[in-house]
């Protein structure tokens, strides 16, 4: 078997990155030939495998490439990477080959989908966010600071100024979406692969009819140890982009109000970083943290919390807590809330607000309950760890019956 794994990154720079080159290893420790088509550098030294072979296009990240005009036309259609697919797909050996998307908008544009379906192989998509189907990715008026009502590249969609950055730049991607919808629909039956349930209970009315659709949970890397010793850690813990999505200025109110410490790793906007500081003046910005040092950020901690927002896939964060038996105290709209029982292993709050979070964070106070979360919450993990071997081990039977229907 041979699969054609397409990313804009080949090294390992967010969530999809990640996924992307872990899973084309694993796979080729499983023994199948994996063509690693990316468009950004340098390249992983976790894609240097007897198996994996790399193909660099020599592309750049949209916002790099000049001029406005010339980003623009790249992020809607990038002509010389569907040149560059379409030769490579040709040449791989038809009835044992598919085409594994990941990540095409930030180099490969919507010509990667075509050129995947022009190759007539099967063709495989992760759902790491919601490119497939909204111009912004995410389903969230980032104006109004709530998830999005419209129905996808409706008029209401089109007219709405949700972008994050401006109306000009949310046209840019409505073009951009008119492509990529085009090519979707010349898809004769698009495998997509979500990373939990609530995420396919949520994107699979917005995708193609004559899409199928399955469940492969992301892996992640956890060595097991005993459950860290919460009760003696004092401060909540945010692990990831300060984005307004991520809730993380409503964390930050209720954190003062709770008289927790907050302590913030991770990074972003200098407006979002400034307006966290005016409503927490205590919270501790600690930068990003390197992989290795994660764990420890969370043992430290009493409680992970992860406010989102959006209708968030993921995110691995929760797990990762959990792996280390920090108690999570999270919202309904993520996919991460399958894996919590809200009063026994974490806490599950209908949504992200100010009070709501307030009263989590109180409750986590009592060193009895924040003990107790902590330890079941690693019992549950330890009892279904996600390990590279069962991500492969689900992905294989995907691409098995993706094949079987192509065929």
């Amino acid at each position: 078997m041979r699969v054609v794994i397409i990313s804009d990154f080949g090294l390992v720079n967010g969530g999809a990155a990640k996924v992307a080159i872990e899973s084309a290893r694993g796979l080729a420790e499983a023994g199948v030939e994996i063509v690693f088509a990316c468009a950004i550098g340098p390249v992983s030294d976790r894609l240097d495998h007897p198996l994996i072979s790399v193909e660099l296009y020599p592309g750049e990240e949209i916002w790099q490439v000049g001029s406005k005009v010339a980003a623009t036309r790249q992020g809607i259609w990038n002509a010389a990477a569907h040149a560059f697919l379409s030769d490579l797909l040709a040449r791989q050996p038809r009835g044992e080959t598919l085409v594994h998307l990941h990540q095409w908008t930030k180099a490969f544009s919507p010509a990667a989908i075509a050129a995947a379906g022009e190759s007539g192989l099967p063709v495989a998509i992760t759902m790491h966010d919601y490119f497939s189907f909204c111009p912004v990715g995410g389903y969230f008026d980032f104006k109004a600071g709530v998830p999005c009502r419209q129905k996808p590249m409706s008029v209401g969609c089109i007219a709405a100024n949700c972008d994050r950055a401006s109306y000009v730049h949310k046209l840019v991607r409505v073009a951009r979406q008119w492509r990529s919808d085009e090519a979707m629909r010349k898809l004769r039956a698009p495998l997509f692969i979500h990373v939990s349930d609530f995420a396919r209970r949520f994107a699979e009315p917005f995708l193609p009819a004559q899409a199928r659709h399955v469940v492969v949970e992301n892996m992640m890397e956890a060595q097991k140890r005993k459950p860290a010793d919460v009760a003696k850690n004092r401060h909540a813990l945010f692990l990831g982009r300060f984005t307004q999505e991520k809730g993380v200025l409503r964390l930050a109110e209720a954190a003062r109000e709770a008289s927790m410490p907050l302590r913030l790793v991770g990074d972003g906007d200098d407006l979002i970083k400034a307006e966290i500081a005016r409503l927490n003046p205590e919270a501790v910005f600690a930068g990003w943290a390197p992989p290795e040092a994660v764990a420890d950020e969370l043992r430290a901690a009493r409680c992970l919390v992860a406010p989102s927002l959006w209708y968030e896939t993921g995110p691995l964060t929760v797990l990762e807590a959990m792996a280390q038996g920090v108690p999570v105290v999270l919202t309904r709209n993520m996919g991460a809330a399958e894996r919590v029982s809200d009063g026994r292993d974490g806490m599950v709050l209908e949504v992200a607000e100010v009070l709501l979070l307030r009263a989590g964070l109180e409750t986590l106070v009592e060193d009895a309950t924040a003990r107790r979360l902590g330890r079941a919450a690693h019992a549950a993990y330890w009892a279904n760890p996600l390990t590279l071997e069962r991500h492969v081990r689900h992905l294989l039977d995907a691409y098995g019956a993706a094949q079987a229907a192509a065929a």
